[in-house]
């Protein structure tokens, strides 16, 4: 597979370049202060990086996975917390929306997305259905032209700032034999009733990617707002999972390779016993590793998203194989940098400690990594 970069790659590659260090790189000092970084949402809403992969004829433009991928990266090096911002868009909304929603559907929603005007959010996850998303309990019951929602969410990245939601909820009645459940897009304004969005959680890392609690109680979503028929929400929902974990990796593996790039200079400099760092043998080897397994896992990460912008069945696969190992990997790297800073890296005057909080959900959120081996054990026809 050819992964080589072509003209429109390197340019939106260095785009996020330069927005990375102008933008995200002093709002991730903000953030960390516990300023909301709604300022640097604005600032990749204006790049043209929130609806990067909505298609030319919904008024986007029409981006590839690989290219969001680069976006993704390059941000990632200086805020993964931040650049997450877009995975809720860019994966978790626009391609449920183009595989299961209307043409109407379709063109309500997706230009707003492009243009940076919808800020989005993926109500998924519950406190007893993370992982085992059959064991969701929020309902939806149909009541003429509307359904009606009752239940709660939690750990919903921007929830607080939202305004068009993707939520998930049962449809089949109580002790039906199948658990039916449903995708619905809920357009938030400040005439919503029914919904309450209660304060961000005090969480390890990703102060600059607010996690909340959402209440639903008696709130009416029109039925028209159903994206695919009624049982369709749990495929919808993998449709964005998959390559929301092609983006979160690539920001893992962004900061990643900061880590690594700011330790080669830092043990270039450092001295002990009369030599380097740099001189020892295994610092050499230490970052020699770190480098390579870096490489090994974007060419992961790269193929993957070739393959969802191919269209090829097993993209799933590929997605939970690079969603695992990158995560492992840059938690590993940037564990190891750490310790060739010292006590210089735990120092929160020094980046690498916030990146080693940021980086311990990713292989948690979006599916943990235990759960990524369980989808390519079934690919591999191992259950």
């Amino acid at each position: 597979m050819n992964f080589n970069l072509n003209e429109a790659d390197l340019d939106i590659q260095a785009l996020a370049k330069e927005v990375g260090e102008k933008i995200i790189a002093p709002w991730a000092d903000r953030a960390e202060a516990g300023e909301h970084p709604v300022g640097a949402f604005q600032g990749m809403d204006e790049a043209g990086f929130t609806g990067m992969v909505v298609p030319e004829e919904y008024d986007g433009p029409g981006c590839t996975y690989l290219q969001l991928s680069l976006v993704m990266e390059q941000l990632g090096k200086y805020s993964p917390a931040i650049a997450e911002h877009l995975n809720m868009s860019n994966c978790n909304l626009i391609l449920p929306i183009l595989t299961y929603g209307t043409e109407e559907q379709k063109r309500k929603w997706l230009p707003r997305i492009a243009n940076g005007d919808a800020y989005c959010a993926f109500a998924l996850t519950e406190p007893d259905a993370g992982s085992d998303n059959g064991a969701m309990s929020t309902t939806a019951v149909k009541d003429g032209d509307d359904y009606v929602l009752n239940g709660h969410k939690c750990f919903i990245s921007g929830a607080e700032y939202a305004n068009l939601f993707m939520i998930f909820a049962v449809t089949s009645p109580k002790g039906a034999p199948k658990k039916e459940i449903t995708a619905f897009i809920l357009e938030k304004d400040e005439n919503t009733k029914g919904m309450t969005i209660g304060k961000a959680e005090k969480t390890m890392g990703m102060n600059g990617a607010p996690a909340n609690d959402i209440w639903f109680d008696n709130l009416r979503i029109p039925a028209a707002n159903m994206v695919g028929a009624p049982g369709q929400g749990f495929k919808a929902a993998m449709c964005g999972l998959n390559p929301g974990r092609t983006a979160l990796s690539s920001e893992a593996i962004g900061a990643a390779q900061r880590a690594i790039d700011l330790t080669v200079e830092y043990v270039k400099a450092r001295k002990m016993f009369g030599k380097t760092l740099a001189d020892f043998q295994n610092t050499q080897f230490v970052l020699a590793e770190c480098q390579t397994r870096v490489d090994a896992a974007r060419l992961l990460i790269r193929n993957a998203c070739v393959s969802l912008d191919e269209g090829k069945k097993e993209a799933a696969k590929l997605c939970s194989e690079a969603k695992w190992y990158a995560t492992d990997v840059a938690n590993d790297v940037v564990r190891k940098c750490i310790q060739l800073y010292g006590g210089y890296g735990y120092s929160k005057e020094y980046p690498l400690e916030r990146m080693y909080r940021d980086l311990r959900i990713f292989t948690v959120f979006e599916g943990t990594n235990e759960v990524q081996k369980y989808t390519i054990a079934k690919f591999m026809g191992l259950r």
